[in-house]
C-alpha cells in the first residue's frame, strides 16, 4: 500500500505564517507572499489560535468582496467579447449569402413577404408593418420601393407614443426614416405609461400603412406558397 509523504516545514516557516496572520492578512495573502505553495488547510492548522480583530475581519472581507465583485466584471467582459467573436464569425459566414440575396430580386419579395406575414397587420384594402426598430422600418420602405413599381401617394404613417414624448419631433425623425413627406402622417395615437421605464433612444413605434390590395395579396399569396410548398401542403 502506498502513503502520500506529508511535507515538512522549517519553524521559521511557520512563525513567519504566523507573523502575517497575525498582521491581519488572509489566507490567500500569506500563501502569496510566501510563494504560493503551502496548502490552505496547512496554513490553516498552523493559525488556528489566533485571532482577528473586528478591523482586520472587516479588511479580509472588503478585499474579498472586492476581488468577487473584479472577477464578475473580468467575466462579463470575456463573456460580450466571446458574444462579439461568435457574432463576427456568424457574420462573416453568412455574407456569401448577403451579397448574393441582395442582388436577387425574388429573394427580397420573399423577405418583404415574410416580414408581412410575420409582423404586418392584415387588412382587405391595404398592407401595414409596425416597428421601433428605424433600420427595420427603413429596410421595409427600400424592400417595397425596390419589387413594385409604388405610388408614393398612397403610403400613410402613423405613431405609437407615449404620453410626454415628443409628437412633432418624432413624426420629422420618422418622416427622414421613411421617407414619407409629414402631410401623410395621422394623428398619433398616445398612450399613457405612468411610471414605466423606456429603452435608451425609443422613438415610439411606426406604422407604415401602403393602400394596395394587390400588392397585400402577392405577399400573402408567396409567402404561403413557399410555406405550403414547403410542408407540401396542397
Amino acid at each position: 500500500m502506498l502513503f502520500r509523504r506529508q511535507r515538512s516545514y522549517a519553524q521559521e516557516v511557520r512563525d513567519q505564517a504566523r507573523e502575517l496572520r497575525r498582521a491581519g492578512f488572509s489566507y490567500g495573502e500569506i500563501i502569496a507572499q510566501m510563494g504560493g505553495d503551502i496548502p490552505q488547510a496547512t496554513l490553516q492548522g498552523w493559525v488556528a489560535d489566533i485571532e482577528l480583530t473586528i478591523e482586520q475581519r472587516e479588511r479580509i472581507k472588503q478585499r474579498e468582496l472586492a476581488g468577487a465583485a473584479r472577477g464578475q466584471r473580468l467575466g462579463a467582459q470575456w463573456n460580450h467579447e466571446q458574444k462579439l467573436e461568435r457574432l463576427q464569425i456568424a457574420q462573416t459566414q453568412a455574407m456569401p449569402a448577403v451579397k448574393r440575396l441582395a442582388q436577387d430580386r425574388d429573394a427580397l419579395m420573399l423577405m418583404a413577404s415574410a416580414l408581412y406575414l410575420g409582423e404586418g397587420a392584415k387588412r382587405d384594402d391595404h398592407l401595414a408593418l409596425g416597428n421601433s426598430d428605424p433600420t427595420i422600418i427603413r429596410a421595409w420602405m427600400e424592400l417595397l420601393r425596390r419589387c413594385f413599381e409604388i405610388d408614393e401617394s398612397k403610403f400613410a404613417c402613423q405613431l405609437s407614443i407615449s404620453q410626454g414624448m415628443p409628437d412633432q419631433a418624432l413624426k420629422e425623425f420618422w418622416s427622414q426614416v421613411t421617407g414619407i413627406p409629414l402631410r401623410q402622417f395621422h394623428k398619433s395615437s398616445v398612450k399613457s405609461h405612468a411610471g414605466s421605464i423606456q429603452r435608451e433612444g425609443y422613438k415610439g413605434v411606426c406604422l407604415v400603412r401602403y393602400y394596395s390590395a394587390e400588392i397585400r395579396r402577392y405577399l400573402d399569396a408567396l409567402g404561403r406558397g413557399v410555406i405550403a410548398t414547403l410542408l407540401e401542403i396542397e
